[in-house]
């Protein structure tokens, strides 16, 4: 028989127990960084409310949670994204289940939810067996003109600077350019994880169209001394500017003038009925020159990049230390550095240690180009930064190393670590701190001042 005391000893470890294990599932999943919409100044809300309820919406890519206010469940509304909750007037805290996460006591920081307010906040979750997956980028495009409307998956973004800066879903995605004057672009971006996409987009502006007629069947019809046929000449798909018009029988300049043409202007110059005289021999010198000489440059540079596209390109691998395989195409090149040469093309590297792989990255090698790659450690934990501003390509420094231009998603960062972030751009500046979470990307938002 268990005497009683032997009971209530096993009582109690069981008790501890599960004070132990359930707060360890609880720290699993995590809320950060809440907040409340608010209105611009003289300016529309862009966020709904509710006269009798608060709205909170969590930024989640999770699934399945369940949210309680006093036993009480809440309807959840599933975005892309993100899970809006509406909530009762004065809510003072929330319980969030997962099935995988397990359950969180969430207190609301500084108060109450109230009414005819929206709130938001990140919800982080922490899995230790699911790897996490970068599920956005930044897409920067430039056009010229710089006045223009871009539509991105039937979104328009009207354009008075010529840039965009946009954080969309990873994959393709339709693009439209269009502008007054101009022919519409047709395109399709694709975002990956790897690097951020920049396109600048050249619109072509609509062609002017020019005609000339004469009564003599012998003129010779000429435009910036280039000439374009006898008596009667159309022409079509020119650009719009300044142009010389000349007509010219036999070794004589009969006429002469400068014509302005327009976007998409059909000029038409009648010179029937009209009395031309020769211009004096010395108004004869209209001939262009300088044409073959300009072709044999231009065959030159040619003949150069072809020469220059078959030379191979330095390629220097540093692992994270001199016992790390370096794998190049599912292939093993050696262990600690590898330098040699490879073609042109597009590779995939990644490290390996003690049977454990790291992330696969990809590279592309350009003729000619020396490339330079630090692997990162197979057995460290990495994590993810995604900064941004409200200018675009203002510097970013990490630690005081500028490493790149805002926006931006930094990658292979070691967890568990304090980063300094700042971004600078001409007399603007802004910093913050960071600490880096496992498994999941972190977003940095700040305003130069």
């Amino acid at each position: 028989m268990i005497s009683e005391t032997v009971r209530m000893r096993y009582g109690w470890i069981i008790i501890l127990w599960c004070m132990a294990v359930f707060p360890v599932m609880a720290q699993r999943m995590h809320v950060e960084d809440f907040g409340r919409y608010k209105k611009p100044f003289l300016h529309k809300a862009s966020f709904t409310t509710d006269k009798r309820q608060a709205l909170l919406d969590f930024f989640t890519n999770e699934k399945g949670f369940q949210f309680f206010v006093e036993d009480a469940p809440v309807a959840a509304t599933e975005g892309e994204g993100m899970v809006t909750l509406a909530l009762p007037h004065r809510t003072g805290s929330l319980i969030i289940k997962h099935p995988v996460y397990g359950q969180l006591a969430w207190k609301v920081p500084n108060g109450v939810l109230k009414k005819k307010k929206h709130y938001h906040a990140y919800l982080h979750t922490e899995s230790l067996e699911k790897e996490f997956r970068q599920q956005k980028q930044w897409a920067l495009i430039s056009t010229v003109p710089e006045r223009a409307i871009v539509y991105v998956d039937t979104v328009i973004h009207p354009l008075l600077d010529g840039n965009l800066s946009l954080y969309l879903p990873l994959g393709r995605h339709v693009c439209r350019i269009e502008s007054p004057f101009y022919q519409t672009l047709n395109d399709t971006i694709e975002l990956t994880d790897i690097v951020r996409f920049e396109k600048r987009y050249v619109l072509q502006p609509f062609y002017a169209y020019l005609t000339v007629e004469t009564d003599w069947p012998d003129a010779r019809i000429c435009l910036d001394g280039d000439s374009l046929g006898l008596q009667r000449v159309e022409t079509s798909r020119l650009m719009p500017g300044r142009y010389r018009l000349t007509v010219n029988l036999g070794d004589s300049l009969y006429y002469e003038q400068w014509l302005e043409l327009a976007n998409a202007e059909r000029k038409v110059v009648d010179l029937h009925g009209i009395e031309l005289r020769p211009f004096p021999q010395l108004g004869q010198s209209i001939e262009m020159s300088g044409f073959p000489d300009e072709v044999l440059a231009d065959s030159m540079a040619s003949d150069g990049l072809q020469e220059q596209s078959g030379q191979w390109a330095d390629v220097h691998i540093t692992a994270f230390d001199v016992d790390t395989e370096i794998w190049l195409n599912r292939e093993r090149l050696g262990q600690g550095e590898w330098r040699g040469n490879l073609a042109p093309g597009f590779y995939a590297v990644s490290s390996r240690k003690e049977g454990l792989d790291s992330r696969t990255d990809f590279f592309w090698v350009d003729a000619g180009k020396s490339v330079e790659l630090n692997l990162i450690s197979p057995l460290a934990d990495y994590g993810l930064l995604n900064v941004s501003c409200d200018e675009v390509d203002a510097t970013v420094f990490l630690n005081g190393l500028a490493i790149g231009s805002a926006p931006c998603v930094l990658r292979n960062l070691p967890v568990g670590r304090t980063y300094r972030v700042r971004l600078v751009k001409g007399r603007k500046a802004a910093e913050t701190l960071v600490r880096l979470r496992g498994n999941d990307i972190v977003n940095v938002k700040l305003k130069l001042k």
